[in-house]
């Protein structure tokens, strides 16, 4: 898969507000301020069409994006990446976490479209319960989900294969497909990422 072109669709804050599209999906969530802006940017060759804020909790709408790209038959094709809301953030009302989570439950659950999630944690850290729970929320819809373990470049490279697997242990995953690094740095991941995708749709 190589990405030709994108830009921004909608943001929409309310799942009927959604486009209806014909175009595979592909979503991505995170905790809010775990790199998943700069995953995105990353993956579509651009610098700032995702917003990345260093305030977290910027992103309380889902955010569609349409791709151009040339698949593995060298044919022009067309998809979706959706932006979901990060969770775990503290400094927001009751009210607003209870809001996105309707958002997300309602784009897992109803999203024809909806090929595949990625998953982002930080690789520097263990899993924590919120992680936890987000993997077994987004499984329960079943959907095929990818977890990237961030900011990768933050370790050397003998650390990373060693925390990838740990990751794995603790989210109980099975199999390399499931889990891999990524660094918005150095692009470590990058094509195998896209490939997944490619798979998904």
């Amino acid at each position: 898969m190589r990405i030709i072109n994108s830009k921004f669709v909608i943001s929409a804050a309310r799942f009927n507000n959604l486009p209806k599209s014909t175009l595979s999906e592909i979503a991505f969530i995170g905790r809010s301020n775990v790199g998943k802006s700069s995953l995105i940017n990353a993956l579509l060759n651009r610098k700032n069409l995702a917003q990345i804020s260093k305030n977290p909790g910027k992103t309380r709408a889902i955010n569609l994006f349409k791709i151009e790209y040339i698949n593995i038959k060298g044919k022009k094709d067309k998809l979706i990446f959706a932006d979901l809301p990060g969770y775990g953030y503290a400094k927001v009302s009751n009210k607003m976490k209870l809001d996105w989570k309707q958002l997300v439950e309602n784009y897992l659950q109803k999203r024809e479209k909806l090929c595949g999630v990625v998953i982002i944690v930080d690789i520097r850290h263990s899993a924590d319960e919120k992680d936890i729970q987000a993997v077994k929320w987004v499984s329960s819809f079943q959907k095929p989900f990818l977890l990237v373990a961030t900011k990768s470049d933050k370790l050397g490279k003998s650390k990373i294969n060693s925390q990838v697997n740990l990751l794995r242990q603790e989210f109980s995953l099975f199999g390399d497909e499931q889990i891999m690094g990524f660094s918005s740095k150095n692009l470590l991941g990058k094509e195998k990422i896209l490939e997944w995708i490619e798979r998904r749709i």
